[in-house]
């Protein structure tokens, strides 16, 4: 968990011109941009949506490894751009839809960890991932996450006009390892709490829309086996029936200030308290609105919401971690 600050930390300086000479280099087509993951990475690529989406303009496609290669091959045309992402690079769903893609003229980028990886040497090019962490552990997903919103960022600086919006992102993003590394140590107390907290419950909603429903996704997923509760992930949008706040069920709210989503967040908090459901949060000092909502939130830094969605994600990871650590010593506790 502590070396998370440390690949951030690589990717910003080490792997910046890296990204940056690919992103040069490929021929990006008008169409949709293929993101593909291959095992844990499928929770993760949604990050990469909203990022190229909102920054450049082009539309995105997130897919399955299988399912890419089982029902929509045919889409694909001549130059269409698929970015694989497989920490290992030798996920056998990659390689097969590596062969397929390349077959029928697809340019084929890969966000790995090993460029002589069989992914890496069937690619056009490779974003590297700078960790050793296997595919489903928090370094590789946080890195992940990261390296998705940075590469669209990047895109964005070289590709487009210069624009303030992309210029505050890259600045913001600039800090987010040293953001991270203080939250670590300083919000240790309150992520002590949120873990407790949500380890009563029997249901537990995570809900993140836009930058942040990746995170929701990779969360619930961990939230799930470390604390042994029932756990979904939900986009704040999907949360308009009465039937989804039934009593007993309790709700993380992933958000911010300056999350395009907060008002749909808020009136998802608004009415998980009103049918008298638990919620809790993860968001800034500046919303106001669902921290008061919230039985207990835990206050992140102020940052745009590519950048925040990440550390978000990180302080997830934090609480499973913990959880599994104490639900392990429970289980080797000797008898009295």
């Amino acid at each position: 968990m502590q070396e998370i600050p440390g690949v951030l930390r690589d990717m910003l300086e080490k792997g910046r011109p890296e990204y940056e000479a690919l992103i040069r280099q490929t021929r990006w087509s008008e169409g949709p941009i293929y993101l593909v993951g291959c095992g844990a990475a499928r929770r993760i690529c949604a990050a990469g949506v909203c990022a190229f989406e909102e920054l450049l303009g082009w539309p995105v496609v997130v897919r399955a490894a299988e399912e890419l290669t089982l029902y929509s091959l045919s889409a694909l045309r001549p130059r269409a751009v698929l970015l694989i992402v497989s920490a290992s690079g030798d996920a056998p769903e990659a390689l097969e839809l590596a062969r397929q893609a390349r077959s029928r003229g697809a340019v084929l980028l890969s966000l790995t960890r090993d460029p002589a990886s069989p992914l890496g040497a069937a690619s056009d090019g490779v974003f590297p991932l700078r960790t050793e962490a296997d595919d489903a552990s928090a370094c590789a997903a946080v890195g992940q996450h990261a390296a998705l919103t940075y590469i669209a960022l990047l895109a964005a600086r070289i590709l487009k006009r210069p624009n303030e919006q992309v210029q505050q992102a890259a600045a913001e993003f600039a800090r987010l390892p040293e953001q991270i590394e203080w939250a670590f140590t300083q919000l240790s107390d309150a992520l002590h709490s949120l873990a407790e907290s949500m380890s009563t419950q029997t249901r537990l909603d995570v809900v993140g829309g836009g930058f942040y429903h990746a995170p929701a996704v990779r969360g619930a997923w961990r939230l799930e086996s470390s604390l042994g509760l029932q756990t979904i992930a939900r986009a704040p949008w999907d949360l308009a029936e009465p039937e989804a706040f039934r009593r007993g069920k309790a709700f993380l709210m992933l958000s911010s200030s300056r999350s395009k989503a907060r008002k749909a967040i808020h009136q998802v908090s608004a009415q998980a308290r009103l049918q008298g459901c638990q919620t809790f949060a993860i968001t800034d000092h500046q919303d106001r609105e669902l921290a008061e909502r919230s039985a207990l939130t835990v206050f992140v830094p102020t940052t745009v919401e590519l950048v925040g969605a990440t550390l978000t994600l990180s302080l997830l990871e934090w609480v499973a971690a913990q959880a599994s650590r104490r639900a392990k010593g429970r289980t080797n506790r000797p008898p009295p």
